[in-house]
C-alpha cells in the first residue's frame, strides 16, 4: 500500500498530528507513506500512490485558491475509478471557505474523523465515514527532557483559549487561598500575562509544551459552553452550536495528561466523558469556579488519589492512545477503503 498525505498548513498542530506523525507511524506497516504540500500535488503523485489523503484542506486558515481547487478536483474526477481519495478532519468546521471542506467530503471516497458524534454530524455528505480516535507519539514524548519546577504546578493548554474567563477566576481564587500553587498557561491568548502566580506563554513549540507538562502535576481542561468569547467565534465559523462543536473535538488533553503523568481535571464534554472514568483516571466537574477549585484542592492535598489517577491514565494511554495503536487502526481503515469498490 502506498499512501500520500496532502497538507496545507505546516504550522497547524492538526497537521503535525494527522499528517507528519501518522505518516511516520504508518511507515513500518505500508510500502510507502509520505507527506506532501498541496501545491505539489500532480498527476504523477496520484499515479504513484494508492490512497491520497487530504488533511483538513480548506479548514485550517490557509486559503485555497480557485485555480488550486480546480486542479485538485480535476485530479479526483480523473482518477476516481482507479485511486482512492480520503478527506481527514478533526473539528466541526466544514463550512470554512464557503463550504470547501464539505465539497471535499462529498467528492472523496471516504472521510476519516475523530469520534462518533462528528460522524453523525457529517454523514449526510458521505456514507463512508471512519472513526480514528486521537493519539500521542509516546516515543517522542519520552525523549523530551522534563522542565524542573520547584513548586506544585498546574498547567492549562488551549490554542483557542477556550474557557478563558473560567480559568482566570479559578487561578485568582486558588492564588488567594494557596500561594504554594503555581500555574503555567500555554494558550492562543495573552490575557493571563502578568497575573500573580502565573507563567504565561502565548504559543510554545511542541517539545517545549511537553517539557513543561512533564514538570506539572495537574492539567486543567475547561470547555464551558457558556464561554461567550469562544461561543461567538466557533458558532459563526461552524454554523453549529458550541455544544455540538465541543462534542466533536478530540480527547487529546486526556492523552497528553496520561503521557506526561499529569492528573487531568476536565469539563463534561463528550470526548472526555468517553475517555475519563471519574476519580479513576481523571476528575470530571461542572463548570463552576467552586467545583473546579474544590477539585484542584482535592488533588493537591490527596497524593494517593492524584497518583492513582496519573497511573491509571498512563496505563490507558499506553494501551489505547499511542501512535502505533492509531497507526494499526488507520491501516485497518485504509484496507477497508481499498476493498470498498462501491464508488
Amino acid at each position: 500500500m502506498k499512501l500520500v498525505f496532502i497538507y496545507s498548513n505546516k504550522d497547524d498542530p492538526c497537521t503535525r498530528k494527522y499528517c507528519f506523525e501518522l505518516s511516520k507511524g504508518l511507515k513500518k506497516y505500508v510500502e510507502s507513506s509520505v507527506v506532501l504540500y498541496y501545491k505539489e500535488l500532480n498527476e504523477e503523485v496520484v499515479l504513484n500512490n494508492d490512497i491520497i489523503i487530504f488533511q483538513r484542506l480548506g479548514a485550517n486558515g490557509i486559503i485555497i485558491s480557485r485555480e488550486d481547487k480546480r486542479n485538485i478536483f480535476m485530479l479526483i474526477n480523473k482518477y476516481y475509478n482507479t485511486k482512492k481519495f480520503v478527506y481527514m478532519i478533526d473539528d466541526l468546521v466544514i463550512e470554512d471557505q464557503y463550504g470547501l471542506p464539505k465539497k471535499f467530503i462529498k467528492r472523496c471516497h471516504a472521510l476519516i474523523c475523530q469520534n462518533k458524534l462528528m460522524k453523525q454530524q457529517i454523514n449526510r455528505y458521505n456514507r463512508n465515514i471512519y472513526v480514528l480516535r486521537t493519539y500521542v507519539d509516546i516515543e517522542e514524548i519520552k525523549n523530551v527532557k522534563k522542565e524542573n519546577l520547584d513548586k506544585f504546578y498546574i498547567s492549562w493548554v488551549s490554542t483557542g483559549a477556550i474557557g478563558r474567563k473560567l480559568i482566570f477566576n479559578i487561578i485568582n481564587t486558588i492564588s488567594k487561598e494557596n500561594s504554594d500553587i503555581r500555574f503555567i498557561t500555554m494558550s492562543g491568548s495573552s490575557f493571563l500575562s502578568g497575573v500573580e502566580n502565573v507563567t504565561s506563554y502565548r504559543y510554545v513549540p511542541f517539545k517545549n509544551m511537553i517539557s513543561f507538562l512533564k514538570g506539572t502535576h495537574i492539567l486543567l481542561n475547561p470547555v464551558p459552553t457558556n464561554d461567550n468569547y469562544y461561543k461567538e467565534k466557533i458558532e459563526k465559523r461552524s454554523q453549529k452550536t458550541i455544544e455540538e462543536c465541543l462534542n466533536c473535538k478530540t480527547e487529546i488533553k486526556y492523552a497528553l495528561a496520561g503521557a506526561t503523568r499529569n492528573a487531568i481535571i476536565s469539563s463534561k464534554s463528550a470526548p472526555f466523558l468517553y475517555s475519563i472514568k471519574n476519580k479513576q483516571n481523571g476528575l470530571l466537574v461542572n463548570d463552576t469556579v467552586e467545583e473546579w477549585v474544590a477539585a484542584i484542592n482535592r488533588l493537591y492535598k490527596d497524593d494517593e488519589l492524584r497518583e492513582k489517577i496519573i497511573e491509571n491514565a498512563y496505563k490507558d494511554v499506553m494501551k489505547h492512545y499511542t501512535l502505533d495503536y492509531a497507526s494499526l487502526k488507520a491501516l485497518e481503515i485504509f484496507n477497508r477503503i481499498l476493498m470498498n469498490n462501491s464508488n
